[in-house]
C-alpha cells in the first residue's frame, strides 16, 4: 500500500478508528496490535481504552499479529478473539453482530467466518480453546492452518456483505472503496 493501512481514511475516519467505532458500538473488549508505522498509528489513536500490543514478529505475515492479541489477552477472561483485519474497514456492524450471535449460540463450532456468495472472508472469530493452535500456527499458513485442521469446527455463516471478502490491500483498491463510499 506504500502507507500504514490503519491511517487511511475513510468518510472522515482512520480505517482503525472505524473499526474501534464499530467494536465500540458492539460493546467488546478492543485489542489493536500494531506492525509497520506502528508509532505513527499510536501518535493519530486515542487508545486510552483500548488494549494495545505490538507485532515483533513482522515477518511471520498476519499470524504474528494474531499471536501478539492472544498474548496481550491472557489476563483476562475471554471466551473469543475477533480477528478483524485493519483491510475491511467497511464490513457492517450489523455483520459482526450476526456473527457474534452465531458464536453466543454456544456453537459446537471454534470458527465462526462470514461467507459471501460462497467466498470465506473477515472477520473471523476463533473460540479461545483454539490459542494454542494458533500461537502454534505455522508462519507461511497463518490461521489458515487452523482453519483447515478441522472443517467440522468451523461455522460459515452467510451474510449479505460483499465487504467481508473486499480486503483493501493496494491503492486501487481504497481508490474503489472511495468510489463506492462516495456515491452511495
Amino acid at each position: 500500500m506504500g502507507s500504514s493501512k490503519a491511517l487511511l481514511d475513510l468518510n472522515g475516519l482512520t480505517f482503525l478508528q472505524t473499526i474501534l467505532d464499530k467494536i465500540e458500538r458492539l460493546e467488546l473488549l478492543s485489542c489493536v496490535t500494531v506492525g509497520h508505522g506502528a508509532d505513527k498509528v499510536l501518535a493519530n489513536h486515542d487508545l486510552s481504552d483500548v488494549i494495545t500490543a505490538r507485532n515483533s514478529e513482522m515477518s511471520a505475515g498476519p499470524i504474528g499479529s494474531i499471536r501478539a492479541s492472544i498474548k496481550a489477552l491472557e489476563e483476562y477472561d475471554i471466551e473469543a478473539l475477533v480477528v478483524w483485519p485493519v483491510d475491511f474497514p467497511h464490513v457492517e456492524e450489523g455483520t459482526v453482530a450476526k456473527l457474534l450471535r452465531e458464536k453466543d449460540q454456544k456453537s459446537r463450532s471454534g470458527i465462526i467466518v462470514p461467507d459471501y456468495q460462497g467466498r470465506g472472508g473477515h472477520p473471523a472469530i476463533f473460540d479461545s480453546a483454539l490459542f494454542q493452535e494458533l500461537l502454534a500456527a505455522p508462519n507461511d499458513v497463518g490461521a489458515r492452518a487452523v482453519v483447515r485442521k478441522d472443517p467440522n469446527r468451523v461455522k460459515r455463516v452467510p451474510v449479505n456483505d460483499p465487504a467481508v471478502v473486499d480486503c483493501i490491500n493496494t491503492p486501487q483498491a481504497y481508490q474503489a472503496l472511495l468510489s463506492r463510499v462516495s456515491s452511495s
